[in-house]
């Protein structure tokens, strides 16, 4: 299984990293609570080992912060359920950018609405990102790709 992540030196084990998403993805198509939770709980359990040569450590967090966000929603009661749309962030670095942390927890929280079809958390979402203030840092990620995204997301919902 080849996920999008950058291969990267001193990345996470690039096996144990699909081994984890399989199960997780498995259970976000799941209609079972067991199963989401199980997930859930493996996701934020899990200590994932460094490698050589492994996966981005900064897209794999993402990802995980994405998918624990689409498992904390309800789980579709009937239907084919879509896997979240995960797109690693890929910003930038720069001096005086926005608050990575703060914009990595944004797009979780809207990378999870997009992959539900609840019209009430894509709503809730939509309104996050238009009411979003995001701070500066000294180090973060650069302005015009990030506001370039949140207007990306926006269309999206």
């Amino acid at each position: 299984m080849a996920l999008p992540f950058v291969v990267a030196l001193r990345g996470y084990d690039m096996r144990q990293v699909e081994t984890l998403f399989a199960e997780v993805d498995g259970a976000l198509v799941a209609e079972s609570a067991a199963a989401r939770a199980a997930a859930r709980d493996a996701l934020r359990a899990t200590t994932l080992r460094r490698r050589i040569r492994g996966y981005a450590p900064r897209d794999v967090d993402a990802a995980i912060a994405q998918r624990l966000a689409a498992l904390a929603l309800p789980a579709p009661r009937s239907g084919a359920v879509r896997p979240p749309a995960i797109t690693p962030l890929s910003f930038v670095v720069t001096l005086r950018g926005y608050d990575m942390r703060q914009v990595e927890s944004l797009f979780a929280e809207v990378d999870g609405a997009l992959a539900t079809d609840s019209a009430v958390s894509r709503a809730a979402a939509r309104d996050a990102l238009r009411a979003v203030s995001l701070r500066r840092r000294l180090r973060g990620y650069e302005v015009q790709q990030v506001d370039a995204a949140i207007g990306e997301r926006l269309r999206a919902l």
